[in-house]
């Protein structure tokens, strides 16, 4: 077995870490005017990492937020830009001054910039567009083109700061090339070989080039017709391949064939824990929007419909349990165990979803190969369903000193559990036949369902064999 008890104790120091940075500065910044609040500041600041000083900001208010980053040096100030949320982006572009925004999105990588400019509010855009253009023409035109792209295309992620070289390039001069323009470009792991239209021909990895003959042409070692996605291909299809193929960085090439960029890995992993943070919320019946959205009336908004609607299918379960009134009542030990079974079952069906949800997101589960993967559910929900009926059967019987209560209470887990089991697999796969997020629909309405069925299902059996539990 492996010892974790050192990744926790770093995950603890890396917490205490940063609440205490947070402390740090909200001392500092509550400090009057020349008492030494700068001098605190800057110290609290010093040597931080960008990734920290953001977790610091995320538990400041905005005015707060927005006098660290005013404070600190251009470099990881641009770094802290690109890694803050959409919302203190929106707030920073908006209050902090517009040079020195546009200093952050000329020393930012043009895909980071382009996200950037895309979240700030439209006028605040259009202003940071004409400052970049002043300052860096060429730039400024690279965003704008990044910005053309639909929010969640490739398009939107790639930079076009990447190696190319021409087939007949010798191994030796690749390595020079390499050298001397490492410094702007975004990764000089993978070269890419461009023909002199600029169409994509192959692909060599920089092992590849420093092991080949010096004055082997790249033609001659690198790996031809590589993986590629078109511009307006979706980010998360761009990121199923990279982690599908076990790439660095994905190139983008145009319905003509010609490279216009490359996807970078770093920025694929972004997009994969945003789609989670998505799936997640809907799955509990909120939306990742509300992630950008700080009016709790605007939140109970997009909540409510999900949480009424759930209601409604429980009240549904009400209906159930007062129509088995007699049977409860001769029998009231019914009602011991029946949130016991909608527990287990709801659980149930919840998993099986997630697991469908999860690989409709990765590709691991296709429509087309839907009976497999049903097939696969059932056959884990009949272990599931028999190993919890069999356990809490033998407890019911021997709790009511009556083995057909305890056979009651087996059927109606194992029948609730399986239910749930297909249930949970099914809806997921039908709400994607029909163009639905899956993730929306699965979460709040699996729970309230199961609650219904494992509670009809275990009344319905338990009055079939009244006269025997009595």
């Amino acid at each position: 077995m492996e010892d974790h008890s050192s990744d926790h104790g770093s995950e603890s120091h890396s917490n205490e870490a940063q609440d205490g940075l947070t402390q740090a500065l909200y001392g500092a910044l509550r400090k009057p005017g020349g008492s030494g609040g700068d001098i605190a500041l800057t110290a609290a600041l010093q040597g931080k990492h960008p990734a920290a000083i953001v977790s610091a900001m995320t538990r400041l208010t905005p005015a707060e937020s927005l006098a660290v980053f005013n404070w600190l040096d251009n470099d990881r100030a641009a770094e802290v830009l690109d890694e803050l949320d959409p919302e203190a982006v929106r707030y920073l572009t908006q209050h902090a001054p517009p040079g020195r925004i546009v200093e952050m999105l000329n020393r930012l990588p043009m895909d980071d910039a382009a996200e950037i400019v895309s979240e700030a509010d439209p006028a605040v855009a259009a202003s940071l567009l004409s400052g970049l253009a002043a300052r860096a023409p060429v730039d400024a035109e690279e965003v704008k083109r990044l910005l053309a792209y639909p929010d969640d295309s490739a398009g939107r992620l790639m930079t076009d700061k990447f190696a190319a070289v021409a087939p007949d390039l010798p191994a030796s001069s690749t390595l020079d090339y390499l050298r001397a323009n490492a410094h702007a470009l975004e990764t000089i792991n993978v070269v890419y070989v461009l023909d002199p239209a600029g169409k994509l021909l192959g692909v060599s990895a920089i092992k590849d080039v420093l092991t080949a003959p010096p004055d082997a042409p790249i033609r001659t070692f690198m790996a031809p017709d590589p993986v590629h996605v078109a511009p307006e291909c979706a980010q998360r299809e761009a990121a199923r391949l990279i982690s599908r193929y076990d790439l660095l960085t994905l190139p983008v090439v145009s319905t003509a064939g010609q490279m216009l960029g490359i996807v970078t890995i770093d920025d694929t992993v972004d997009v994969l824990v945003e789609e989670f943070n998505k799936d997640y919320l809907r799955a509990v019946g909120s939306d990742a929007e509300e992630l950008e959205r700080k009016s709790p009336a605007q939140i109970a908004r997009l909540r409510m419909p999900w949480i009424m609607a759930t209601m409604g299918i429980e009240l549904l379960a009400g209906v159930v349990i007062h129509a088995y009134d007699a049977t409860l009542t001769r029998f009231i030990l019914l009602a011991s165990f029946m949130p016991i079974i909608s527990a287990i079952s709801g659980n149930t069906g919840l998993q099986s979803a997630a697991i469908i949800i999860r690989g409709l997101s990765t590709g691991a589960v296709q429509l087309s190969h839907w009976r497999l993967a049903l097939a696969r559910q059932v056959a884990t929900t009949l272990i599931l369903g028999g190993t919890c009926a069999l356990a809490l059967g033998l407890i019911a019987g021997l709790w009511a000193h009556a083995w057909a209560f305890g056979l009651v209470v087996f059927l109606g887990m194992f029948l609730a559990v399986n239910i749930a089991g297909v249930v949970g697999t099914v809806v997921p796969l039908l709400s994607k036949r029909a163009g639905f997020d899956p993730a929306m629909t699965a979460g709040p309405f699996e729970t309230a369902f199961q609650d219904v069925v494992g509670i009809s299902i275990f009344l319905s059996l338990a009055s079939a064999l009244l006269r025997w539990l009595m």
